[in-house]
């Protein structure tokens, strides 16, 4: 990839950086992917590959892949200075919240509770608030 940049054969890095993404669709790559748009100043195919990394990371739900994509989109974003894109992604950031689960140790027994953080995104369909009047409304049917 490096050595095609260098050559500013850009539709040979696009391909390559696709071909990557057919094998690993770590964040990394895609974040990398985009930076590389960014540097040769095409905007929107930066964004582009943003919103489909976005879409396919939700899709895997990896959280925590998911929120360093979007931090890092929004400081794209930011640097960038359109202040309707910075909302939208500014949309996208999950909210970060301190869980409790059980553990178990290795050999079966009961090895108390441990504290974790997960994180609640707004565009995920259960963490949507319900629409009580459309319930209601079927209820009442």
């Amino acid at each position: 990839i490096d050595f095609e940049i260098t050559e500013e054969e850009y539709d040979n890095v696009r391909s390559l950086y696709e071909q990557l993404l057919e094998r690993s669709q770590h964040v990394k790559v895609w974040i990398s992917y985009a930076q590389f748009e960014n540097s040769i100043e095409d905007v929107e195919n930066a964004r582009a590959v943003f919103e489909k990394a976005y879409k396919n990371l939700r899709d895997a739900e990896v959280k925590e892949d998911r929120v360093l994509l979007v931090e890092t989109w929004r400081e794209f974003e930011e640097e960038i200075g359109d202040p309707t894109a910075i909302e939208d992604v500014k949309k996208l950031l999950p909210k970060r919240v301190v869980k409790v689960r059980q553990v178990t140790n290795d050999d079966g027994t009961d090895g108390g509770k441990e504290e974790y953080y997960d994180y609640i995104f707004p565009d995920e369909p259960e963490n949507q608030p319900p629409r009580l009047l459309e319930l209601a409304q079927k209820w009442k049917k």
